[in-house]
Order: structure tokens, then sequence, then C-alpha cells
């Protein structure tokens, strides 16, 4: 009887264990799809002027993006809340992002159609740099992260349909 007990509690121990491991990571997804950001939102269109559009960002955040299965090269820390929104409207058929800062930045972003484009280092650098095809039409969730853990870097995001722009 007193094993069957000691069983039993070990199971509800583990269930306890597990549902706020769950509870946790939960916790720790981004926000995708919302209305408002740390650095602002924008509507764009495409053709726009003028180009590159400059947004001044702080990077960093408390969460590690590299443990949330977001793709290929989605690292750094970043906050829940996206840095800046793009409204993007009558596509180009490119769209570039890209930051230019001090120290060791990356990039995730989460396109219309929910698709996850990330960089942490580009041209030989410590900036990153995002090129989308055929971007889709609607909101970008964009964060600008640190490398680094605890570390918050003065940056700028570019966005431009140039490809002859670049960090």
């Amino acid at each position: 009887m007193r094993s069957s007990r000691r069983r039993l509690l070990g199971v509800l121990s583990l269930l306890l264990v597990s549902g706020l491991t769950v509870s946790v990571v939960a916790q720790a997804r981004l926000s995708l799809g919302g209305s408002s950001s740390n650095y602002g939102r924008r509507a764009l269109e495409g053709g726009f002027t003028p180009d590159p559009v400059e947004v001044n960002i702080v990077s960093g955040g408390a969460l590690d993006s590299s443990n949330m299965s977001l793709g290929s090269g989605c690292v750094g820390f970043v906050t829940r809340q996206p840095d800046f929104i793009l409204d993007y409207s009558d596509a180009a058929n490119f769209l570039r992002f890209y930051v230019t800062a001090s120290g060791d930045t990356t990039l995730l972003i989460n396109d219309a159609a929910g698709n996850w484009h990330c960089n942490d280092d580009s041209n030989n650098g410590t900036n990153p740099m995002v090129d989308i095809r055929n971007p889709p039409t609607g909101q970008y969730d964009i964060w600008v992260g640190s490398y680094e853990a605890r570390a918050n870097i003065r940056s700028k995001l570019h966005i431009t349909e140039l490809q002859s722009r670049h960090p």
C-alpha cells in the first residue's frame, strides 16, 4: 500500500513539474500579430520614399530566441513584443531589413505569411541583414536582438527595397 502511494506521489510530482515547464515555455513565446511594439509601427507601400526608412531601437531583452525553435539563424536575446511593426502593402519584388549598431546584434522577422527570417552576422561583420524576395503584403513583426545576454545596444533598423543598400 505504501509503495502504491509513493508511486502515485512520484507520478503527481512529475506531472506538476512537467506542467510548470510547459507553462514557462508558453510564457516565453513571442507576441505575434499584435498591435503594439517597443519602438513604433509604420505603414509602407511598395516604392516608398525616402528609402531606406530608419528606426532607432535599443536591442536586447530577457528571452533567448535560440531556444524557441523559430528556424535557422534565429538567435539572440529579445523582448516578448516586437521592437517594430511594419504594415507593408502594394509589395515590391524585394524587401531588405538590416541593422547598424556598434555591437553584436541579431534580427528576427515574422513576415505577413507567418514565415520566420533571421540573421546574426552579414557582410563579414556583426550587423544582421535579411532579404525577402517577393515579400507578402501585411504585418511584419520585427525584433532586434542582442547576441549576448544583458546587452542593450543602440541600433538603427533600416528598411529598403533597394538591393544596393546594406550595412
